[in-house]
């Protein structure tokens, strides 16, 4: 059950969510160093520079707003190519193939779900309870942002499981 976080200045808020990416970060940097398959890792990694993308975008908003009491807006409008896609058919099924033969892979999948479903919460429920409407914007883009991790991780181990259960011929019925 996870603790219930008590925001009593934006300050507050970005330490948090701050602390938050860089322990995802640290997940998915240890998950790709750890794994023995290289599309598992290049997988991993690229969550692990999101999560440092999402530290740097917070950062750079605490900081505009500490030093101006305004916020950056193209700092959120600032992405940036993603080079590994998920949605590719042909990476897809060779990611699968591969993810669905290590326990420790599908393992940190798991995890990573937790994880991201936290996250996405947990910026969900900060932009509910903040006053302010700006902060507000950019915590719910990035609940949204954990959201789309959330729901990559979510199909993947859902075709995992049908793969898994057709391969293994575990079929109830």
């Amino acid at each position: 059950m996870s603790r219930e976080v008590e925001f009593r200045t934006i300050e507050d808020v970005f330490k948090y969510a701050i602390m938050v990416e860089s322990r995802g970060y640290e997940f998915y940097r240890t998950t790709a160093e750890r794994t023995k398959n290289e599309t598992a890792r290049k997988f991993f990694e690229e969550f692990a520079q999101e999560e440092q993308d999402h530290k740097r975008i917070l950062t750079d908003l605490y900081r505009t707003w500490r030093d101006a009491a305004t916020w950056d807006e193209e700092i959120l409008r600032s992405g940036r190519e993603h080079a590994f896609d998920i949605h590719d058919p042909i990476l897809s099924e060779a990611f699968k193939k591969s993810l669905s033969s290590t326990t420790f892979d599908t393992t940190a999948l798991d995890i990573a779900i937790v994880l991201e479903r936290e996250a996405r919460d947990f910026y969900a429920k900060a932009a509910q309870k903040v006053s302010d409407p700006e902060l507000r914007k950019i915590l719910t883009w990035l609940a949204q942002f954990e959201d789309d991790h959330y729901d990559t991780m979510v199909k993947l181990h859902e075709s995992l499981r049908a793969e898994y259960w057709h391969d293994n011929n575990f079929w109830p019925f």
